[in-house]
């Protein structure tokens, strides 16, 4: 009988703290870095909506265009007058969204559940909201619509890590 309470009290293996999967942590890593790119962006934008509407208010810009170009030309300064009119909230929401994943990326490196739903909160903010501000101009680009593609390929393959988070 003593030599099976030896046995047992040299079972460390069950008190091994859980070690982070390789996909989880590229993953969060390149949240991250995704989320301190967007930032850049986000404070930037009020300077990037002037500088494009500066752009397209440039009488040198029409000339020459056929009429859907033009057409093309009306419409985007529609989106970025309804951008510059709404930057506040879009950059609340914004920030808002990438604190939101960044906290969950950082969690999820700590293997806590919590960090997953934290995470899916913060994409949804940023979806929503921006639907709620700009609604169907939001998808007036193909590039928004990658935007919205690698955020479900960023949410299928969290959803897919999801059973090593562990507390």
């Amino acid at each position: 009988m003593n030599e099976m309470q030896n046995q047992d009290s040299l079972n460390f293996d069950e008190f091994k703290k859980p070690v982070l999967p390789q996909t989880l942590n590229v993953l969060t890593i390149l949240t991250i870095i995704g989320c301190s790119i967007l930032l850049i962006g986000v404070i930037a934008s009020p300077w990037a909506t002037k500088f494009s509407k500066a752009m397209l208010e440039n009488p040198a810009t029409s000339e020459n265009l056929s009429p859907k170009k033009l057409e093309d030309l009306e419409h985007t300064k529609q989106i970025l007058a309804i951008t510059e009119q709404n930057m506040i909230p879009l950059m609340v929401i914004g920030i808002a969204g990438i604190a939101l994943c960044f906290a969950g990326a950082i969690m999820m490196r700590k293997l806590k559940k919590d960090g997953y739903w934290i995470y899916i909160a913060g994409q949804a903010i940023t979806i929503i909201g921006t639907l709620f501000i700009l609604g169907s101009y939001q998808f007036a680009d193909w590039k928004n619509y990658f935007g919205y593609l690698i955020t479900l390929v960023f949410i299928v393959l969290y959803t897919t890590q999801k059973k090593y988070l562990v507390y």
